[in-house]
């Protein structure tokens, strides 16, 4: 059959092991064969000792020059292939170094996280003592079979490599080297563009993968990239090829201090950005010089390690002591098999928060024009605590939030002489005066004796994840980062403003004054949700909805009677 079709099968049971490829396959993301190749062209320079030795991922002129396609190729100058050693290495399914250790390319290889990608082929070409052949591998739709691709002479023969002349040698390779050339799903498919769904600049994905994904990239070794690739004729200075750093070299660059946390089963590499970074707050895992599970400020993770403020600022990656990468090479396992615990190291950074990090996070409070009235809001609402039964959490011991507790202690008002708590008592008979939650006046309270969310003012410089957003509530720390920027705040000031025909001293009083009903508000309906906890239809995706930033913006979007209450607090202020 295979002479018939001038195909030959990978293995002796082809059908099996395509089936095999496609599922392998499904595991890979779609940028996986990037790695993959690059591991392999980064372990063929390795295994040489010659100077100058370089890994270049680039289109292949050649192809562009005949037909004006571009088909992404990773060249390196590396010890180059046999015909007989790429035989051997085509057919077998994962083996991609000499090797088949985790220092070389174990597990799922280039060939599963490309084939499947690259149907219409992955062209091989290597020189080894100046000899070179090619082989083309690719998939055949008539037997759903991958295999390589024989081609026919003069006399109908099948041949299932070809001889490659000098002429055919990209520019770094010498004697000896590979260039694998990705031919996608059809022949007019441009392979230099990122995969479909990533979202990323076509021109420079490649070298933001590179600087992503891998931690470090050996110093010896050149690896350079195309950015930008169409542009050559219209934009000139923006078609080049740059060269791969790795994200420890970039966050280095852009990092005003930087450092090592030793933890129980694991070291903490954490980096404190400049304001004008090029690259952005994230969390991480590290394993063997790759990045794995990266999260974003956006995401919930630096919360945890106690970042309240200033996440875009801040880089933790976390390289366990004993963990092993998945099959896929997609993330981390311990090596049982069960999954990586974070809340472990989260609660362990926390206690032992870099003194670097603390100030910084002290720094931004500081600078915050934060219009905290918690004093005051507290003491009306422990009158009403019996209403609220809240769970228990567990407290963030960190530098910030004892900060906060000291420079409350010193900014203790008598809430009887309180305009807000005035006029909120003015229609009911005030109760016994109320003993303020010890929160305010000492740090090691019980969970019991916080009854309610701390709230902490911040601005979308700061927050970027706050954007067009109130609030934002972080469990972990029972706190409540509120956005002194959001529309609704704003809205509400400009209003009363013109309303009252405010001074610039009065235009302070009604700003703070809107921002203290904002937060009594944010707070009443944290502890409020936080009551439901436990109660039947009310699981933790109920619990989660009803405190998502979303749900705390629709909290404080009431106006009738938030207008008729600031109103109020006003006119008293201004008999005052």
């Amino acid at each position: 059959m295979a002479d018939e079709i001038g195909f030959r099968p990978t293995v002796v049971n082809p059908t099996g092991l395509s089936a095999l490829i496609r599922n392998l396959g499904r595991d890979c993301t779609p940028d996986q064969f990037i790695r993959e190749f690059v591991k392999n062209s980064l372990e063929a320079c390795a295994r040489t000792s010659l100077p100058n030795r370089e890994v270049i991922l680039d289109y292949n002129h050649g192809i562009f020059q005949k037909s004006g396609i571009y088909k992404l190729s990773f060249v390196d100058n590396g010890d180059g292939m046999t015909l007989e050693q790429m035989n051997n290495l085509l057919n077998s399914l994962s083996a991609s170094g000499a090797q088949t250790t985790e220092a070389q390319n174990y597990g799922v290889g280039a060939k599963i996280a490309s084939l499947t990608r690259n149907h219409y082929g992955v062209h091989y070409e290597s020189w080894k003592d100046g000899l070179g052949h090619s082989i083309l591998i690719r998939y055949n739709p008539k037997f759903d079979i991958f295999g390589i691709q024989g081609y026919p002479n003069e006399k109908g023969e099948i041949f299932y490599a070809r001889r490659l002349g000098d002429e055919h040698k990209p520019a770094c390779v010498k004697g000896h080297g590979t260039r694998v050339t990705l031919f996608g799903m059809h022949l007019e498919q441009d392979t230099m563009q990122a995969p479909a769904g990533m979202g990323e600049n076509h021109g420079t994905w490649l070298l933001n993968y590179l600087n992503k994904r891998f931690f470090t990239l050996p110093q010896n070794i050149s690896i350079q990239v195309r950015v930008g690739y169409d542009l050559a004729k219209t934009q000139p200075d923006r078609h080049y090829l740059a060269k791969a750093k790795g994200l420890k070299a970039i966050a280095d660059e852009n990092a005003v201090s930087n450092g090592v946390l030793e933890l129980a089963d694991a070291r903490a590499h954490w980096w404190i950005l400049g304001e004008r970074s090029a690259i952005g707050g994230q969390t991480g895992l590290i394993n063997q010089d790759e990045v794995f599970d990266i999260q974003y400020d956006r995401s919930n993770r630096l919360p945890l390690f106690g970042i309240l403020l200033g996440r875009e600022r801040v880089i933790i990656l976390i390289e366990p002591n004993d963990a092993m990468q998945n099959t896929s090479r997609t993330g981390l396992k311990k090596p049982d098999g069960s999954e990586l615990v974070w809340d472990v190291w989260q609660d362990e950074f926390r206690s032992k928060m870099p003194q670097a990090i603390a100030d910084f996070l002290d720094s931004l409070l500081n600078d915050s024009s934060t219009l905290n009235n918690a004093k005051n809001i507290y003491k009306r609402l422990m009158t009403l605590s019996q209403l609220y039964q809240l769970c228990g959490y567990q407290e963030l011991k960190t530098a910030l939030r004892k900060k906060q507790a000291s420079s409350r202690q010193t900014e203790i008002h008598d809430a009887e002489t309180d305009p807000i708590f005035l006029a909120q008592m003015t229609q009911e008979s005030k109760p016994a005066k109320a003993e303020a939650p010890k929160e305010l006046a000492q740090e090691d309270q019980t969970p019991q004796e916080q009854f309610f969310p701390q709230v902490e003012w911040t601005n979308e410089a700061k927050s970027a994840q706050l954007l067009g957003r109130a609030a934002e509530y972080i469990e972990v720390s029972n706190v409540i980062l509120a956005n002194q920027d959001f529309k609704g705040f704003q809205d509400l000031i400009t209003y009363l403003c013109a309303k009252f025909n405010a001074t610039p001293d009065l235009t302070i009083e009604i700003t703070k004054v809107v921002l203290e009903s904002a937060e009594q508000a944010l707070m009443e309906t944290v502890a409020g949700v936080l009551s439901l906890k436990g109660r039947p239809h009310w699981g933790p995706g109920q619990i989660a909805a009803a405190l998502s930033k979303e749900a705390l913006t629709a909290s404080v979007m009431q106006r009738y009677w938030t207008v008729s209450h600031i109103e109020q607090v006003i006119m008293a202020k201004l008999k005052q």
